[in-house]
């Protein structure tokens, strides 16, 4: 993917050129690299392009900042810590145990606690400890559920879309996926209950684990229909499958326990991340105590920044922000924002609606709110693209693919929320 380079901005333009000559596609990541931009400052709810130019940032690095950019709660306790004590590998951190303590007391599915790096990471060690406890290999999960680039989580995340009502691709989300992986993998559309029920009868005696983003955040937003996460819970159970909640986007922005908190189902495994540091780099795995305690003993888990002191300093900060009223206020913007935009969509007569939960939204541009990856697809690509475009220009930063979902962050002001709706009022009348 090549850089669009914008106008003006010598500094920007230099380090764009820079970029593109020693950076594979101009960035660390291919979703930056859309953008064309140099960001240069950040605080708060607010990013400034090395124009000065301000953004309101509805991107939020993809969901981890959730307090806000440059937190001084959050930045100050990970300096207090670089101050007494940096990487080593002597034991159990302190910062550890207390933020393991507090994820075990309000995550339901947590019985004990391992810290890592990444929610890849969380999910590929979640792998192995369900494949050592069942003693299988195969794996049943969603269509367009995102669960990191690896192995079998890979498969089914793609934006490939087989036709009509044919069975969801099995395509990876990356070239160089090992040859023959997607063999080992189920994939039907979320939400389809009589396909759930119809794979785990035809493999759940050989699924080793069932994944799932138990609300649908990480391509469109798409809330399960009422009792499809306990149908799961029964299948799983039945078949002895280990139940894997992917709540590496939904945990502690919406509930402090997690999704699972809110929707009353308890998983066996957790996965967390993203917004539990605040932007810094830092995840978990939680879970069953006899399945985490296979962790260390029959599977491996080890990594040199894995329950790094920065890391853990950011999450109890995060963490204690976010139980003193931060959910609640976050709810509170996020209702107001998704209100706003509906009735910007209705007085601009365009064939559009909005979903999501909690500080998190979408504008799907279709008729109908999707309830599947598949119907998440079909809509109106080329007029989303514009409305991103004429937000960014009006000094809204939306996600770069238009089926990702946005989300606030709580340095958000409700003068930021409703400048975010005026400035989708400009934009949608120009896309009309």
């Amino acid at each position: 993917m090549s850089i669009a380079i914008l106008p003006s901005a010598s500094y920007r333009e230099d380090l764009l050129a820079r970029a593109s000559r020693v950076i594979p596609g101009g960035a660390s990541a291919g979703g930056r690299a859309v953008y064309g931009d140099v960001i240069t400052r950040a605080r708060g709810a607010y990013l400034w392009n090395a124009d000065g130019k301000r953004y309101i940032d509805h991107l939020n690095a993809y969901g981890p900042i959730v307090i806000g950019h440059s937190d001084p709660r959050v930045n100050g306790a990970v300096a207090d810590t670089v101050a007494r004590v940096d990487l080593n590998w002597v034991g159990p951190q302190a910062g550890e145990v207390e933020l393991a303590e507090r994820i075990v007391a309000a995550v339901p599915s947590a019985d004990k606690v391992v810290f890592m790096n990444t929610g890849t990471d969380a999910l590929q060690h979640s792998l192995h400890v369900a494949r050592a406890a069942t003693g299988r290999q195969r794996v049943f999960k969603f269509h367009g559920h995102y669960h990191g680039w690896a192995g079998a989580l890979g498969v089914g995340a793609s934006f490939d879309v087989a036709p009509g009502d044919a069975p969801p691709t099995h395509a990876t989300n990356s070239g160089g996926s090992e040859e023959g992986i997607a063999a080992s993998v189920d994939v039907v559309d979320w939400n389809d209950a009589a396909a759930t029920r119809a794979a785990f009868a035809a493999h759940g005696d050989g699924y080793a684990a069932a994944f799932l983003e138990p609300y649908l955040h990480s391509y469109t937003n798409a809330a399960p229909v009422p009792g499809f996460l306990e149908l799961l819970r029964e299948l799983c159970d039945h078949y002895g499958v280990v139940l894997v909640f992917d709540e590496v986007k939904t945990g502690f922005r919406h509930h402090l326990g997690g999704y699972q908190a809110v929707a009353g189902v308890t998983p066996d495994l957790t996965a967390l991340g993203k917004s539990l540091g605040n932007g810094y780099a830092v995840a978990a795995l939680a879970g069953r105590a006899d399945l985490m305690d296979r962790l260390g003993t029959e599977v491996t888990i080890d990594g040199s920044y894995y329950a790094s002191p920065y890391g853990l300093a950011a999450g109890i900060a995060t963490f204690d922000v976010l139980a003193d009223g931060g959910v609640e206020r976050l709810w509170a913007l996020g209702e107001r924002l998704r209100q706003g935009l509906e009735r910007a969509i209705h007085d601009a007569g365009v064939t559009a609606n909005v979903t999501g939960i909690g500080s998190g939204w979408i504008i799907n541009w279709r008729a109908e709110p999707p309830v599947t990856f598949r119907q998440a697809v079909d809509a109106d690509f080329e007029r989303a693209e514009a409305f991103r475009l004429a937000m960014l220009d009006g000094g809204i930063l939306l996600p770069p693919y238009v089926i990702t979902d946005a989300r606030i962050n709580l340095a958000f002001t409700e003068d930021d929320v409703d400048e975010t709706i005026a400035v989708a009022r400009r934009a949608l009348k120009r896309v009309r």
